[in-house]
């Protein structure tokens, strides 16, 4: 049991230390959410993309940018932390 405690700890801390979880939606100019749309942390394999009400949910650290592209828009960088 105490095994299995000390892994817990070790995993959690890791995934503290390493990144937060980001969260939001993704919307045009006039207030439609945009499904679809790809979100990839720049220089890495992690990416997502939005749900049928644009939202979305992905693993990034403060300062780290994302990366926002959709077919038919220009491509958007958000640096995490900065808004």
């Amino acid at each position: 049991m105490k095994s299995i405690y000390l892994t817990f700890v070790a995993v959690f801390s890791c995934i503290a230390a390493f990144g937060q979880t980001i969260t939001g939606t993704v919307s045009d100019t006039s207030g439609t959410p945009l499904p679809g749309v790809t979100i990839v942390v720049s220089g890495s394999n992690n990416g997502t993309t939005t749900d049928f009400d644009g939202k979305y949910s992905i693993n990034a650290s403060s300062g780290q940018v994302l990366r926002f592209s959709y077919l038919g828009m220009i491509t958007k960088d958000v640096t995490v932390g900065s808004s």
